[in-house]
């Protein structure tokens, strides 16, 4: 006697083989290697893995946003590292000399000139970021190397203020040495 399926049992089993493709997709989804996550919730400018990939989930910086922390330091070494900005000019404020030196980066970058340092203007700095090892990172510009350490996730910059201090690129904060 031959046995025949049964047809009810035919679309309960291609539900179940969607479910489970479905299930498998999303699984491997959430398994894929991500870029490294930063934000301003964690405080600091941070990183994890490989250095070119750092810097573009990071909050914005403007003159009304963070606007007075080590960050902005940070990103206007970027700035002096490009021959925008002096030594002397960095404070950790963003002003008007930052915002028109920012514009100025940003065109030479074939970005929107709208002078404020968000996702994409700092995704196209941490293309120059190169990992040198023990902690140390190495933005280059296009006048000079900027030095910057990550530790633990978190970037430090160094301030120069008689003494070389290095301070983590907090948003919130700045640097007493800036």
């Amino acid at each position: 006697m031959q046995r025949t399926r049964s047809t009810s049992t035919r679309p309960k089993r291609w539900r179940a083989l969607a479910s489970s493709a479905f299930a498998l997709a999303l699984l491997g989804s959430l398994l894929q290697p991500s870029p490294a996550q930063a934000s301003v919730s964690q405080g600091y400018i941070g990183g994890a893995g490989v250095v070119t990939d750092d810097w573009g989930d990071e909050g914005t910086l403007s003159r009304t946003s963070y606007a007075s922390s080590s960050a902005v330091g940070l990103w206007q070494r970027v700035l002096v590292a490009d021959g925008l900005l002096t030594l002397a000019q960095v404070d950790c404020e963003f002003g008007p000399v930052t915002e028109s030196a920012t514009k100025s980066w940003q065109q030479r970058n074939n970005l929107s000139a709208d002078g404020k340092v968000g996702p994409l203007t700092f995704g196209r700095a941490d293309d120059r970021l190169s990992d040198q090892g023990n902690g140390y990172v190495y933005y280059r510009g296009s006048n000079t190397t900027l030095a910057l350490k990550r530790i633990d996730g978190r970037y430090q910059v160094l301030f120069y203020n008689g003494y070389d201090i290095w301070s983590i690129a907090y948003y919130t904060s700045k640097s007493s040495y800036c």
